[in-house]
């Protein structure tokens, strides 16, 4: 029985630690896919170093690799061999910790391509998106942005504990998107979950709960932050952080 047990801890530890090794070497994670060979890379599927991706007609397979996205398309095999060379800084930009974050305002930060200034992105992944809502993930001692996405008119929200207690008021200036958490009013504490909703419609709230990261465990490289986000449920950063990296010219398609 002695025996018997040893073995199966042995296999238990192996089987742990191919899962952290797989995890922690992911080239690439799916942020969508559509087509016939979909249900083969669904959404936050990690691919290793070297994984080839196998598509057929009219598949359209979009991953975060270690500087952004690709976007594979068509007949072929793909292999995820990081030949692509681009820029990571913007990854590394999007991972750092904030300290006293700005408003940020409609046009400052536009998309990829746009020039209208009516798609603006975050300057950090550290958001609580407020239509949204669902886990948020922060580094500990980092500030936290809140987020929107309508951002012409001057709007009131009420930010507080979904268990109760003090209620904070914060005004959003017209054509801005993100504000700074009112830390020094009500400061996000780890695990817990709160609750924001527009004055003029108070049935319509996002809940929070706050996962606290360690700083030395964020890592720079987009493929990775976006497993970690996705590890812990941060769901709609990780989507935040792939839209961010978008790269609309490094699209790879088999003629």
């Amino acid at each position: 029985m002695r025996r018997k047990g040893l073995v199966m801890f042995s296999i238990a530890v192996a089987s742990a630690l191919s899962t952290m090794t797989s995890g922690a070497f992911a080239q690439a994670v799916v942020v969508r896919s559509t087509g016939p060979s979909a249900a083969s890379y669904p959404k936050g599927k990690r691919l290793p170093a070297n994984a080839q991706v196998v598509l057929k007609a009219g598949d359209v397979v979009t991953v975060l690799d270690k500087a952004g996205t690709r976007v594979l398309k068509g007949v072929g095999t793909f292999t995820l061999d990081n030949a692509v060379n681009r820029d990571r800084s913007a990854a590394a930009l999007l991972a750092r910790s904030l300290s006293n974050p700005a408003s940020v305002r409609a046009g400052a930060v536009r998309g990829a391509g746009d020039t209208s200034g009516e798609n603006v992105l975050p300057v950090s992944i550290w958001l609580a998106d407020t239509s949204e809502g669902g886990n948020v993930c922060v580094p500990r001692g980092s500030d936290l942005y809140l987020w929107r996405e309508e951002a012409k008119a001057r709007s009131f929200t009420w930010l507080t504990e979904s268990a109760g207690g003090e209620m904070v008021r914060m005004q959003w200036p017209p054509k801005t998107v993100g504000i700074a958490w009112p830390k020094t009013m009500l400061a996000p504490q780890e695990g817990r979950t709160y609750r924001i909703y527009d004055e003029t419609a108070p049935d319509k709230a996002a809940e929070f709960r706050i996962v606290m990261l360690e700083p030395e465990d964020v890592p720079a490289d987009a493929a990775s932050l976006g497993t970690l986000l996705l590890d812990n449920g941060c769901k709609a950063q990780f989507d935040w952080l792939a839209a961010t990296l978008a790269e609309p010219d490094i699209q790879e398609q088999h003629p």
